[in-house]
């Protein structure tokens, strides 16, 4: 039993020593090839070469940790363009994280413009053209999760000229009847406070503040005259233009039902819904695609040619129709504020949404309303109850466009510079 025991302990003094060995091996053979990622981005330039870093490493999962670091020197890398926008993003190398990243920029003679997050990054602008210092610190934390991965930071010293020109970017260069288009603003120096103001034939554009400038948004109506039309954007005293070109689209042919609308209907509606036409805000409430705002077929879509009981033409519709189950759910197409809830002689129970930037949603022939003028509404939350058909229609600013279109994710509200 003695000689027994004393091969136990034999084997564990050799098993220990195999495994003290190879951790051994493992903790002194860990090198600076074995860090992370290191290379970033800035508007679009490579960032390779950190003056120093600190990153603690795991062994065999996290049994062991190392840590490597080297004191940051005063290497300064210089970029080979200069940046011609109004702000530069960053781009973290894969497994970086914004939390654990921190800039400082100066200005040549050393003055102190910005320090903070690399979130708080994406929506600084620099004030003026000239020369910059940036020193970046990009990692990960330790996520204490197990196995370990390497946590830690590389720091990078930079000097970029800036040369901003502002510019005026389309979400596309050409569109149909029907649907809308983004007008993106860049390039722009300084923290401009008053938005852009467009002037184009296809309508009046409201500008919200995003990362880098301004963008705003176009409806293109079904009426929408085809070819070219030029945009011009006058902002921080530049003037910029842009050419849109409008294609046809093609549309069906409906048969109009029921009677004709009373004067006073049409004076009512007139008075109560026109001015919202010309009412627009500087914010975005809406973040991708509308959805439906009732279950049920489109009986009359947008732009049909509408044919009446004599077999004229009587015009085209703005809207779109839904046949549907008497009391369905009518639901919020999209995020925005309630400007008018009210019975109407012409549309019935009538709903006025504004989602921001011009755009707004128009429910008419609802059964009962379940919000208040006032009140800000969230995507997909119950409006009310439909009769047995309901209208939508979504104008930016005074144009309709495709509501239907807007249950993609595809058109100018879904652009992102």
């Amino acid at each position: 039993m003695k000689r027994f025991f004393l091969w136990l302990l034999m084997v564990a003094l050799f098993t220990g020593a195999i495994v003290g060995g190879s951790l051994a091996f493992l903790y002194y053979n860990i090198t600076e090839d074995d860090l992370p990622e290191k290379t970033i981005t800035l508007a679009g330039q490579t960032l390779d070469e950190p003056v120093g870093y600190q990153w603690t490493v795991p062994i065999l999962g996290g049994m062991v940790w190392r840590e490597l670091d080297l004191s940051p020197g005063s290497a300064i890398q210089t970029l080979d363009a200069p940046i011609t926008t109004g702000n530069a993003e960053l781009v973290l190398a894969e497994g970086m994280t914004e939390s654990a990243t921190t800039l400082l920029l100066q200005t040549k003679e050393g003055e102190t413009l910005f320090e903070g997050s690399a979130a708080q990054w994406k929506d600084y602008t620099f004030p003026k053209d000239g020369v910059y210092l940036l020193t970046i610190r990009a990692g990960c934390e330790d996520t204490g999760q197990r196995p370990g991965k390497a946590y830690g930071w590389y720091q990078y010293q930079c000097r970029f000229t800036v040369s901003a020109a502002a510019s005026v970017t389309l979400s596309s260069e050409s569109v149909r009847q029907g649907d809308t288009a983004a007008v993106y603003v860049s390039g722009l120096l300084g923290q401009q406070s008053d938005p852009p103001v467009a002037d184009t034939d296809l309508g009046q554009v409201w500008f919200a503040p995003v990362s880098g400038g301004w963008i705003g948004y176009l409806g293109i109506p079904y009426n929408a005259p085809g070819g070219d039309h030029t945009i011009t954007v006058e902002v921080g005293g530049e003037t910029l233009t842009a050419t849109l070109t409008v294609g046809a689209s093609q549309y069906t042919t409906t048969t109009l039902s029921g009677g004709d609308a009373t004067a006073e209907a049409n004076a009512q509606f007139r008075d109560k819904i026109y001015g919202f036409y010309t009412q627009g805000t500087n914010e975005k409430l809406w973040t991708g695609r509308f959805s439906p705002p009732v279950r049920g077929n489109i009986f009359q879509p947008y732009g049909a040619y509408l044919i009446a009981d004599d077999g004229s033409r009587a015009g085209q519709a703005a809207n779109l129709t839904y046949v549907t189950t008497p009391g369905s759910e009518v639901i919020a197409p999209a995020t925005g504020k309630v400007l008018l809830a009210e019975n109407l002689l012409l549309t019935g129970n009538t709903l006025v949404i504004d989602h921001g930037c011009g755009v707004k949603s128009y429910l008419y022939h609802l059964q009962d309303l379940n919000v208040a003028v006032g009140s800000v509404v969230t995507q997909d939350q119950v409006l009310g109850h439909a009769e047995n058909t309901l209208i939508w229609e979504v104008r930016v600013g005074n144009k309709s466009v495709d509501p239907a279109k807007l249950t993609q994710t595809t058109g100018g509200l879904f652009f992102q510079p």
